[in-house]
């Protein structure tokens, strides 16, 4: 009588759709939301309620964090570009305690519904939030693809750029670039540069020397996300 599979469930003749995520109070399949707020008008004391499911959850993560810190360091994953969305199933009996039935390692992201569309978008985008994944403003990167090209052009001082007429001058952009190089000299950035290449000789040892170099420039943010995530 308990059996809350939707993907069963929706096959019964009897069953009753959701038509609109606004009255997610309708029918068979209910928002989180609204059966909350069903509790709280019968008299339960949801505050306790939620702490108690929250026991359930942190210590079932901690159950399995010793398996999951295993396998990170096993794969060479940065903790920050390893995650995983579970699905927590929990019932709550008389007594309001709850009892976990299962983890879902894999939720469904299928939307059948207009509520199923306004709940997992919603969930997506705060997984997504919580992993730290940036927003990709096409329109201003192609702002600064310009602007970099425009300096390639004229940021040099005394030179003129793919004129091949051998006037020599130093780069505006580059002198800025070496004198930022020598505030980080012994960065967290260059450390990270330098773990990466013992950890992988073959790949990085002669990229050394220039990524420390960049990062002296623009660029000194991208390779640290990038020494990071790695």
């Amino acid at each position: 009588m308990h059996l809350t599979n939707y993907s069963i469930n929706k096959k019964n003749e009897k069953f009753i759709a959701n038509e609109t995520a606004e009255q997610d109070d309708y029918g068979y399949k209910w928002s989180l939301g609204a059966f909350c707020k069903h509790l709280e008008q019968v008299g339960i004391d949801m505050n306790l309620l939620w702490s108690r499911i929250y026991d359930v959850i942190i210590k079932t993560q901690l159950c399995s964090e010793n398996y999951i810190q295993a396998n990170l360091k096993k794969n060479g994953t940065h903790r920050t570009n390893c995650y995983e969305l579970f699905g927590y199933d929990v019932i709550i009996d008389s007594d309001l305690k709850p009892w976990l039935l299962e983890v879902n390692i894999s939720p469904s992201m299928a939307a059948d519904s207009p509520l199923d569309v306004a709940i997992k978008s919603n969930l997506i985008v705060d997984t997504f939030n919580l992993v730290g994944i940036k927003r990709f403003d096409r329109k201003k990167e192609s702002i600064n693809k310009i602007k970099h090209r425009m300096n390639g052009l004229y940021g040099n001082k005394g030179k003129k750029t793919g004129l091949g007429n051998g006037i020599q001058g130093t780069s505006l952009m580059n002198r800025q670039g070496q004198e930022d190089f020598t505030n980080v000299g012994g960065s967290q950035i260059n450390q990270m540069i330098e773990k990466l290449a013992m950890e992988n000789p073959n790949e990085y040892a002669n990229l050394v020397e220039p990524m420390k170099k960049s990062c002296g420039l623009k660029y000194r943010e991208y390779i640290r996300e990038a020494c990071a995530e790695y």
